[in-house]
């Protein structure tokens, strides 16, 4: 466990509102820490923010650059014309050990090719993965609500060994980040059968089910992705996405069906306005305002992509995440656990007992 003064380096022109919402966001956190944040960006920009904000200055540093990768920049056309920008240099100067972490809401595309320029991935690992973290109707009340999907969407598919690696990643931030115990992972596939699935599902359930240190209860399908079924949910990165953003399409649907309701008969509106103190406590669990963004998985080095659209305090939850994942070491143990997995591999040994 890290006991230095973590230092975060953050992408201060990432993001649709930057460098207003990166800014008050970080100032929102070093008020809550005794963390460095270096600020990579306009520095004028960045000082004007700084300057509607109390804050400790000492806690805060910029190194200058006056370009940027915006969102309506093409990511690979962006990456190879500015050289300087904020997104690469944040990447450079990690790489470099100039911060335990970087912290950016620009383009995931951008972000995730920022890092493979620069920072190399954990030994092992051929692909990195973006997880989401998202509420789910789990019955044990003591355990978290949140469960981790990987990959959603950073490749269009993989091999078995990616997602044994997703899997390790998966049960390592959850542990770390989250405190979850010895959580549960499953394969995300179309049908609970063993036998389900394209090579690359039987292959990869071989594995995860011969790994004694992962607590592996099979495949689910996409109905069970909600209800809390598994803690980590292992997916190639196609399935994945689509899965996702079907689950977030229907929480939209939901959430638009109220406000027509909300306009519709008396009967309606008083059912809603007498559910309305649950929906407020549900909208709290279920937003990804209370944790703000959440790792590149992957890299040997911590990355977390915050979402763009994110107000200030969604910005300071993804800082909470990093620092969370710098104090516990998670990188390290992610290592850790695919070295020795990789080890197992050579040897031609599974862990089963």
């Amino acid at each position: 466990m890290s006991k230095k003064k973590p230092v975060i380096i953050i992408d201060a022109m990432g993001g649709d509102f930057a460098p207003g919402i990166t800014v008050d966001g970080t100032c929102q956190m070093a008020a809550e820490s005794n963390a460095h944040f270096i600020m990579v960006g306009d520095e004028a920009k960045i000082k004007a923010e700084l300057e509607k904000h109390t804050h400790n200055k000492d806690q805060f540093s910029i190194v200058h650059t006056d370009e940027e990768i915006t969102m309506e920049d093409s990511p690979r056309k962006a990456i190879r014309e500015k050289k300087n920008a904020s997104v690469l240099l944040a990447a450079r100067m990690l790489k470099e050990g100039k911060g335990d972490a970087m912290v950016s809401a620009g383009s995931t595309a951008a972000v995730i090719l920022a890092a493979s320029l620069y920072i190399k991935r954990i030994p092992g690992v051929k692909r990195a993965a973006i997880g989401t973290i998202f509420p789910t109707l789990k019955e044990d009340r003591k355990a978290s609500l949140y469960s981790v999907i990987m990959d959603v969407g950073a490749n269009i598919n993989n091999t078995p060994d990616d997602l044994v690696h997703y899997a390790y990643m998966g049960k390592t931030y959850l542990e770390e980040v989250f405190d979850f115990d010895n959580p549960s992972i499953a394969l995300l596939n179309i049908g609970a059968e063993e036998h389900k699935g394209n090579d690359t599902m039987k292959a990869a359930y071989k594995i995860l089910k011969s790994r004694a240190d992962l607590n592996f209860i099979g495949n689910i399908e996409g109905n069970d992705i909600t209800n809390g079924k598994s803690d980590v949910i292992v997916s190639e990165g196609m399935l994945g996405n689509v899965a996702m953003k079907s689950v977030e399409g229907a929480g939209e649907s939901v959430k638009r069906l109220a406000e027509i309701a909300m306009k519709g008969k008396l009967v309606w509106k008083l059912g809603l306005l007498l559910l309305s103190g649950g929906i407020k406590k549900l909208m709290k669990v279920a937003s990804y305002e209370e944790y703000g963004g959440a790792p590149i998985f992957g890299f040997d080095k911590l990355v977390v992509k915050n979402h763009g659209r994110c107000n200030a305090y969604a910005y300071k939850n993804g800082l909470r995440t990093a620092l969370k994942a710098v104090e516990m070491n998670m990188i390290g143990f992610m290592r850790d656990s695919i070295s020795k997995f990789e080890s197992d591999k050579e040897k031609g040994t599974t862990q089963e007992s």
